[in-house]
């Protein structure tokens, strides 16, 4: 497969077929006994959508059993005139609602938080390559989040199934720093 479009429906039908609860469990487990979270204390995650891989066992046993972490979400904000609809943070307590696509998100009153004070960021995608290379949903909101933060850690999620040798790569597109699939935390090497 050649082009992103291609690859997405791959991801989409393949994740589709796959046990998200499962998955969710052994992916948050591998997080926990990672070194990643220790180092940090201000994290962006993000709220799973359809079958994507749920992160939200992962905030409520750090918050239980560990020291205090600070968790963000973010917001898909619409177009305005001065630019296309981007992604903003804010922290995880605030007050949520439903995106017109059926997503949960902060809602438009939410405090915003500018993003300098966080150090790693959980990221989802459909699909992710051995280099770090993401496939998202074809917006781009998070490579122009991620472009704007560029001393953050990346931390791709995925699972095993969905993590492929190589996928094409636009000179926009932000790599990731570190990939979490069901089995392994592991750098990558571009």
């Amino acid at each position: 497969m050649n082009s992103k479009s291609a690859w997405r429906n791959w991801a989409k039908e393949k994740r589709a077929q796959l046990d998200s609860q499962q998955l969710s469990e052994a992916l948050v487990s591998q997080l926990l006994n990672s070194s990643l979270l220790s180092k940090h204390q201000h994290i962006l995650l993000y709220m799973a959508f359809g079958d994507e891989i749920s992160l939200e066992r992962l905030q409520q046993n750090v918050s239980e059993n560990g020291p205090a972490k600070d968790f963000y979400l973010t917001r898909t904000n619409p177009k305005t005139s001065a630019r296309a609809a981007y992604l903003s943070i804010h922290p995880l307590n605030s007050p949520l609602e439903k995106h017109r696509f059926g997503y949960i998100q902060p809602s438009a009153e939410a405090k915003l938080v500018e993003g300098e004070e966080i150090s790693l960021a959980l990221i989802p995608g459909l699909a992710f390559d051995k280099k770090g290379t993401r496939l998202g949903y074809g917006k781009g909101f998070y490579d122009g989040l991620l472009a704007k933060l560029p001393y953050i850690l990346k931390v791709g999620i995925t699972c095993e199934a969905l993590l492929v040798d190589s996928l094409p790569k636009e000179p926009h597109d932000i790599a990731m720093d570190y990939l979490c699939t069901e089995k392994t935390c592991y750098p990558v090497e571009w």
